[in-house]
């Protein structure tokens, strides 16, 4: 398939899908980024190499003076008077309706585009240094869900023995420091989400600023007109005729003159602004969701529980004999936060099979290494399968029926 050879390069190079990213991730990342980069791309493509003013100029300008009057007004501030107002202020100082930032719009959208990239990139570079080094196990994962039989059983525990020893290293036993405590990568994370949720918010906010500080109150209003069935009305942030005033030297005299214009490139600038005002209130409102999602699940100790028991295979020969105190320690002390977050990884880009298997194997790992030192406290989760599942497991975590309906709600929704 042929193609542009600078986006070609862009896609595969810079902006090309992460293993260790979920979908909202890849809404901010790659699709928004990408759908700025192009609209930069069509804007400046028609904003300088096509014709995106044309000015009614006076008899006497001949040839080269056109095009002149046009280059001159395009690339300095010009102002909108409304047809229906007849007080033109002489002194250009004293006129508060200069319009200015038509030109700068392919600029901006570039770097509205690296905006929403530079996360990601921040992302890339420091996940490598935590413990976990999400990437690495994914990629294995993947590959692993290609495999059946014996040689996939071969493959999980080889997995789920380098995932413990990559566990090992973060092990509280083992290590105090910040870095191997369980809880860099969540938190580093976390804090890539907040910048997503920053962005999106901060951009609508700067476009706002951009346009002239009407923007939030038109985009609003203009989505009200059109579910209404209003006809479309011309925006005064985006007027198609405005007015340009230059100067002409002619031997000795300069003479002043005033012509009317036509911006052509605002009706598309206005669809455009009105699309984007659209598309960063869903990214947004979806980066928003998806951020207090993970602060749920990873920072608060019953829901990280009841997450993992939704990704575990009760009818394992593992799950069996397991106390629910034991359950919690292989949780928060054994996985920890990062664990939970690699696990949510795997599960968004291997699948729920390779998951559970996954899961149930480190569960055994963790009884035959750790559980030795722990106190019995029966009951034991044995009574999950069968007809006292639903009870039991409304004892083990209260809030588990909660957890899987926001679970199954959101990778409906989102993943």
């Amino acid at each position: 398939m042929l193609g542009i050879p600078f986006i070609t390069t862009y896609i595969n190079r810079v902006v090309k899908l992460q293993t260790v990213a979920d979908s909202v991730d890849w809404l901010n990342y790659y699709a928004t980024s990408l759908l700025l980069a192009f609209f930069a791309f069509a804007i400046s493509a028609k904003q300088y190499f096509g014709s995106p003013i044309q000015c009614f100029v006076p008899q006497e300008f001949r040839g080269g003076w056109e095009k002149y009057a046009e280059n001159y007004c395009f690339i300095n501030n010009m102002y909108r008077i409304p047809f229906d107002q007849y007080d033109i202020p002489n002194d250009p100082t004293v006129r508060d309706d200069k319009l200015s930032y038509y030109r700068w719009v392919p600029v901006v959208l570039a770097l509205q585009a690296l905006a929403f990239y530079i996360p990601n990139y921040i992302w890339n570079m420091l996940h490598k240094q935590t413990a976990v080094n999400p990437r690495a196990i994914v990629n294995e994962v993947r590959k692993c869900r290609e495999t059946h039989g014996n040689e996939r059983e071969k493959e999980v525990e080889t997995l789920a023995m380098y995932i413990t020893e990559t566990i090992d290293e973060f092990n509280p036993r083992y290590q105090k420091s910040f870095s191997r405590n369980g809880w860099n990568a969540t938190i580093l994370y976390l804090l890539i989400k907040l910048l997503y949720l920053i962005n999106c918010f901060g951009q609508l906010f700067m476009l706002d600023k951009f346009l002239g500080g009407d923007y939030l109150t038109w985009g609003f209003d203009t989505l009200i007109d059109v579910a209404q069935g209003q006809p479309w009305r011309e925006s005064e942030i985006f007027p198609r005729v405005i007015l340009c005033d230059f100067e002409v030297r002619k031997l000795a005299n300069v003479q002043n003159y005033t012509v009317q214009c036509v911006i052509m490139m605002n009706m598309i600038n206005e669809k455009l602004y009105l699309f984007l005002y659209c598309w960063l209130l869903f990214v947004g409102i979806v980066t928003l969701f998806n951020f207090v999602y993970y602060i749920v699940v990873l920072c608060l100790p019953y829901f990280r529980t009841s997450f993992i028991l939704l990704n575990v295979n009760k009818s394992h020969r593992s799950f069996h004999d397991f106390s629910r105190k034991e359950f919690r320690r292989f949780v928060h002390d054994f996985l920890r936060p990062d664990g939970v977050l690699l696990l949510q990884f795997i599960r968004q880009h291997a699948g729920g099979r390779v998951t559970y298997d996954l899961v149930n194997e480190l569960l055994r790992i963790f009884k035959g290494r750790y559980a030795s030192s722990i106190e019995s406290s029966p009951p034991t989760l044995k009574g999950f399968r069968g007809e006292n599942f639903k009870n039991n497991l409304a004892e083990h975590a209260p809030s588990t029926y909660k957890v899987y309906f926001i679970v199954s709600l959101y990778e409906i929704c989102i993943i």
